[in-house]
This record gives C-alpha cells, sequence and structure tokens, in this order.
C-alpha cells in the first residue's frame, strides 16, 4: 500500500485531542440530595460497568473518525511495488489515429469523435504540472514539442480525418523518439485507435517507456475497394485499342452482386461493367476502350458503395504518345531497309546519324537506339550506351559482315550480354520462334503452323553464359541463337546474329522484319507509374527537361498549387512534395502554361480490410499486460488510467468509514442510556 500525499498523516496527531475530552471531563458536578444514601450506592453498582462501555465506544469511534478522514486525504492506494515512479512529474505521448476507418460509427458516434473524448478524459487524470505530447497520422512537425492541457485541447478541436495511415511501429518509434529525450520524468505513452490488423506480429519497445492502449469498437460494415488497376501493354497509341485490368475486393462476409463499375477518362465515360463478387474475396476483370487522343489521359475507375465511400475511387493518369523517337547510328552508309520500314507509319519519328554527328547528350530522349551498320563501337559510345540502357532505354543491335569482332566482344562484356566469336560462312534456316513473347504476340491472327522463318547463308556464333538474362527469340537449326534479347539495367538489348545485308540473308526483305522493329520501338516505351498513394510516395519521376532559369516547375491541382524540390538524375527528374500534397486526385506538372506531365494520388486501400486486433492479439503484439489496454466503453478513461497508474485508490472508501464512525458516534449519545437509573 501506498499515498498519493503522505504528508497528510501527520495530521494523524489530531487523534490526541478525543483522547485527551475523554481523560479530562470538563463537565461541572452538581449536587444531588438523596433522602437515603444507600439507593445511590446501589445505582452507582448497577451503572458503572455499562457508562464506561459507552464512553469507551465514543472514544473509539472518534479516533476512527480523525483517523479515516486523515486517510482521505492523504488517499491511499495498492500497486504493485515494481512501479516506483508514480510521484514523480509525467510527460505523456498520446497518438490519436486520425486515418479514414476512425470515421466509422458505432452507439457513440464517429470513432475520431469517441476518441476525442477519451482523449479528454485522459488528460483529466494527470496533474496541471503535467505535461503533453498529441500527435496523429499527420507527423508533422508542430506535432514534436511539449504543451499543456490547455493547448492539447485547443488542438484537439483541429484534429481532422486524414487519408495516411502509418503503422504501428512508425508511431511507437515517433513516440519513444520523443519521450527519451525527457529526463527526471515518468514516461507514457497512449495508442487510441480501432486498431486494424496489420502484417506485424510483435513490436520493438523501449521498457523504459509505459504503454497504454484504447481501443475503439464500430458497428460491422460491409465494404467494397477498387484496389488497382494496370494495362496489359505499357504502350499507348492514339484511337488503338486498350485493354485496362482492374481488381475489385469484397471485404465482408456477404456476397456483393450487380456492383457497377464506370470508367471515366477526361471527363467522359470510356466503359462500363458489372460484377458479382463473393464474400472476402477479389474479382479481376478487364474493360476494353478505344478512341484516345494523345496527349495526357486523366482516369478514373469507380463503383459504388456505401457508407465507407474512401476507397471507391481508384484516380490513374497514362501518356498517349503523338509520336514515338527512334534512332538508327551508322558508319558512312546507312542501310535503306531499316529507314524504309519506319517511314512507312508516320508515328515514329525516324532518325538516322553518322557516328562523328553523334549528340550524346540527346541520347536518353530516343525511345529505340539502333546500330545498324557499325564496323566498331568506341569504348566513348560504349560508356554512353550503357548509361542509357541503365536509365531505361532500349538498344538493338544488327553486327554487319564487317564487323571487327574484338570492338563489338569488348562493347558487349562491358554491358553484361553473350557476345559473337566467330563468323560462320554456312547455310542456315531459323526453326523456332518463342510466340509467347510480348514481341511477337498481336502479329499473328492465329498461331501458324508451318511457318516460313528467314534464311542465311552467313552467321555470328556467340557465346551461352549462364548468368545472363537471355531470352531467346529466333533459333535455328541445332538449336543455335539468332536473335536473343537481354535485360539491361532498367532497359533491354536485342541482337541480332543473323547479317541483314542483302547478298547475306533474306531477314530485311522477311514478313516478320518489319513487325519486329515496330515492336522493338513500342515495347521500349517506359512504363510510368499509373498512380501513388499518399503517405508513400512523395516523390514522383519525369523525364529530364531544361528548366530556364528564373522559372520554377509547378504541382497544381485546381486552386492548390506546390513547388517542388527538384533532384536530376540520368533517368530523369525527381519532383519532391514531401506532406504538401495529402488530397486524392489528379495533380499536372506544369512549367508556366506548359504541361509537363500528370500523376494521380490515391487513398492508402490498407484501410479497406474492416479487421481488428482483440484485447489478446493487441497485448501478444504490443508486449504489453491486459490491464494496460483500457476499454472506452467501460468505466470512465480516467478513473481506469487512474486505477492504471496509481493502482486501487482507498480514498472513497475512508470517507464512508469516517461518515459511519460519526453516525456511530451520535448513536451511542443519543440511544445508549442506562435504563436502570430511568428505574431508580
Amino acid at each position: 500500500m501506498g499515498f498519493l500525499f503522505p504528508g497528510f498523516l501527520f495530521a494523524l496527531l489530531l487523534v490526541a485531542i478525543p483522547v485527551i475530552i475523554h481523560l479530562f471531563n470538563f463537565r461541572k458536578f452538581k449536587k444531588v440530595y438523596f433522602t437515603n444514601v444507600k439507593f445511590l450506592k446501589d445505582v452507582q453498582l448497577q451503572t458503572y460497568s455499562t457508562q464506561k462501555l459507552k464512553e469507551r465506544l465514543i472514544l473509539l469511534s472518534r479516533i476512527l473518525v480523525v483517523i479515516f478522514l486523515v486517510l482521505a486525504f492523504a488517499q491511499p492506494y495498492f500497486k504493485d511495488e515494481s512501479d516506483k515512479n508514480a510521484f514523480k512529474n509525467a510527460v505523456v505521448s498520446i497518438y490519436l489515429d486520425n486515418s479514414y476507418s476512425m470515421e466509422a460509427v458505432n452507439k457513440n458516434g464517429s470513432l475520431l469523435d469517441e476518441a476525442k473524448r477519451n482523449v479528454k478524459d485522459l488528460v483529466d487524470a494527470y496533474s496541471l504540472n503535467d505535461k503533453f505530447q498529441l500527435f496523429t497520422n499527420d507527423f508533422s512537425g508542430k506535432q514534436q514539442r511539449l504543451i499543456t492541457k490547455e493547448e492539447l485541447l485547443d488542438e484537439l478541436n483541429d484534429i481532422k480525418t486524414s487519408p495516411i495511415v502509418r503503422d504501428y511501429q512508425s508511431v511507437i518509434n515517433r513516440q519513444q523518439n520523443f519521450l527519451l529525450k525527457q529526463q527526471q520524468v515518468e514516461r507514457e505513452a497512449y495508442l487510441i485507435s480501432d486498431f486494424q490488423k496489420q502484417n506485424q506480429e510483435s513490436l520493438n519497445k523501449d521498457t523504459a517507456i509505459n504503454f497504454h492502449l484504447i481501443p475503439l469498437l464500430a458497428n460491422d460494415l460491409p465494404n467494397i475497394s477498387v484496389d488497382s488497376v494496370y494495362f496489359l501493354s505499357p504502350f499507348h497509341q492514339p484511337n488503338q485499342k486498350e485493354n485496362l485490368v482492374y481488381k475489385v475486393t469484397n471485404h465482408s462476409d456477404k456476397a456483393a452482386e450487380n456492383i457497377p463499375v464506370k470508367l471515366n477518362i477526361n471527363g467522359s465515360q470510356k466503359a462500363i461493367a458489372s460484377l458479382n463478387i463473393k464474400p472476402n474475396s477479389s474479382q479481376t476483370d478487364t474493360l476494353i476502350f478505344s478512341g484516345l487522343i494523345g496527349g495526357w489521359q486523366k482516369a478514373a475507375i469507380s463503383i459504388k458503395d456505401y457508407p465507407i465511400v474512401f476507397d471507391d475511387i481508384l484516380n490513374f493518369t497514362f501518356e498517349v504518345k503523338k509520336q514515338l523517337p527512334v534512332l538508327a547510328i551508322f558508319e558512312n552508309q546507312s542501310l535503306q531497309n531499316i529507314k524504309f520500314a519506319y517511314q512507312t507509319d508516320a508515328f515514329f519519328k525516324f532518325t538516322e546519324v553518322d557516328l562523328s554527328q553523334i549528340n550524346y547528350s540527346g541520347l536518353s530522349s530516343q525511345q529505340l537506339i539502333i546500330l545498324e551498320n557499325l564496323k566498331s563501337i568506341s569504348s566513348g559510345l560504349t560508356q554512353q550506351l550503357k548509361q542509357y540502357l541503365d536509365n531505361g532505354g532500349s538498344l538493338t543491335v544488327f553486327i554487319p559482315l564487317d564487323a571487327d569482332i574484338v570492338s563489338y566482344q569488348s562493347f558487349f562484356k562491358t554491358i553484361g550480354t553473350d557476345y559473337p566469336t566467330s563468323l560462320v560462312s554456312q547455310n542456315i534456316k531459323a526453326k523456332n520462334i518463342d510466340l509467347t513473347h510480348p514481341i511477337f504476340t498481336d502479329i499473328f491472327d492465329q498461331t501458324p503452323k508451318n511457318i516460313d522463318l528467314p534464311i542465311a547463308n552467313k552467321y555470328f556464333t556467340s557465346t551461352s553464359f549462364t548468368k545472363t538474362t537471355k531470352e531467346v527469340l529466333i533459333t535455328g537449326e541445332g538449336n543455335i541463337a539468332l536473335f536473343d534479347v537481354f535485360k539491361i539495367g532498367k532497359g533491354k538489348t536485342y541482337v541480332s546474329f543473323i547479317p541483314i545485308e542483302k547478298e547475306t540473308s533474306n531477314f530485311s526483305q522477311h514478313a516478320l522484319f518489319l513487325p519486329m522493329l515496330f515492336k522493338m520501338a513500342l515495347l521500349a516505351s517506359k512504363e510510368q507509374k499509373l498512380f501513388y498513394t499518399i503517405g508513400e510516395n512523395q516523390e514522383i519521376e519525369i523525364p529530364n527537361i531544361n528548366i530556364p532559369e528564373n522559372q520554377n516547375i509547378i504541382i497544381k491541382k485546381k486552386e492548390l498549387e506546390v513547388i517542388p524540390e527538384l533532384i536530376k538524375k540520368p533517368s530523369g527528374t525527381i519532383l519532391y512534395f514531401a506532406d504538401q500534397l495529402n488530397n486524392q486526385g489528379v495533380y499536372d506538372v506544369l512549367l508556366k502554361d506548359s504541361l509537363l506531365a500528370s500523376f494521380a494520388l490515391n487513398q492508402d486501400r490498407k484501410e479497406s480490410a474492416l479487421l481488428f486486433n482483440n484485447r489478446d492479439e493487441l497485448s501478444k503484439i504490443f508486449g504489453i499486460d491486459k490491464k494496460n489496454i483500457l476499454k472506452s466503453n467501460a468505466e470512465p478513461i480516467t478513473k481506469q488510467i487512474e486505477t492504471a497508474n496509481f493502482g486501487i485508490g482507498l480514498w472513497k472508501l475512508c470517507i464512508i468509514l469516517t461518515i459511519l464512525f460519526l453516525l456511530m458516534e451520535i448513536l451511542l449519545i443519543r440511544f445508549f442510556k442506562d435504563k436502570n437509573i430511568k428505574a431508580a
């Protein structure tokens, strides 16, 4: 047992007052004359023992009144011996979950409103000298300071729901980093949340901090969410058919039937669908549409689902290219068959340049680079192409008949692929092609049985290293590799071991040649991110651009404008906007009035699954005793905190006993009388 205010125990000396009163009876005696002294003696004999008992009981009751009144002020309590810091000033860190799941309701209203009431009750359990930290999922800088109770209540009124979701370990780390800086105080940490399930089996926390949880319980609500989208092809062309795959999840225990799905692009409805989804499962479907024009497309796929609506819309953006830049590098003389192939479609912006006139700074802007007739590859060009591939570029190499084998070997070794070993003068015919590879998909209306494949009278033999990322597209007799593709860094390299000169092979005149050139360029398109998640992504990447002095890139959405931090990289420009963008929607990246890119932000879908941890699970995950998991729907939070921090208080019991002994004294004085005196 302990006392909150042990100084009041000195008042126990007041017990001496009733003792003194009983020891020294200050009552004045009155003479009473009796005719016969014998009668007086009989009365004294009969009442002495009774009177003595009455006086002692009154004395005892008065002593007990004083004792229990003093104890009530000292506030005794029962508490574990392990807690030795109960009397220090406390610094209390309070985490209030303000994610969208806190918009759920129960009999007390929304969970966020209930959480705010719990915070008010919580701070009432502490004294005026204690200090507080209040923070939410926003993790803003102003929440990293000590505040008083009054300041906390002012900030509490301004808290609103946020799209940002934090895992419990991040919350604990933030509390620990703050509290461990506070010295010579009792460190208390509270987490108020609905405690949705996360992929965390246990958490790391400091034992110098007392952690408490206040879980909030919501009514069971069904929920359906649009989780993700992706295109079957990363490249988008004007007026071409598009295949968009989307995923919708039913998070309830009941089947969802006839869920309407709509796709809007640039404000126009492009496709609709209807889904039936089994309980606690996901459904994937494909929307087919066309009719897009060149430029950035602002799209959204949506459903209708009440009452939880924050995850019913998924915004995304993508670019439809108006033209595709392709660069061919030759030495002395170009090969006309490649030029003629790309000039058949105005969509390809085909450029040829002599080896001596290459603009190395412009290589990064090319969708595809083709080495078509180079006798040798210099070390300078090798390094530039290696950097181009590492940053996501695509390269096609046609090895000419008069190639310097040593030079080509050095080039291929540098980029990390198989390399040619010798030129073999022998007839060879292609036997197999990998029809499953994207470069051959959509070329044939149906799978051909006896397909006519290229033939050659000369070819290059090559190495076959196991550590390369090779995909064999065309093989000849004896399983000889004739056309391969290698993944290099973020990019890829296509290598033809069949020379394309007319006197050597019919490859450049074959029906496969033109579609392969087209698909190599189309597949070279860098697959951009369709959407980003609020709270997880704080930067986006756009192609490198030259920004004039005294001009800034602006991220804009309606009236909101943000100037991001720019980070230049070889692969592109990174726009860093930190936590300045917290609203779902589509944002434009502008340089003056010129649109550079568009990107979409969506709320985190972690909140969509309405699964919550129970008390046993929370005790295991957080590694705390169940007595530190408070009940928001039971007795007042203030009372629970006092019990948790200061043990079981006995001051109320002391007040009750004080009143009882006062009543006992009154009853003794009023009703405890000697009947024999009356008879005499």
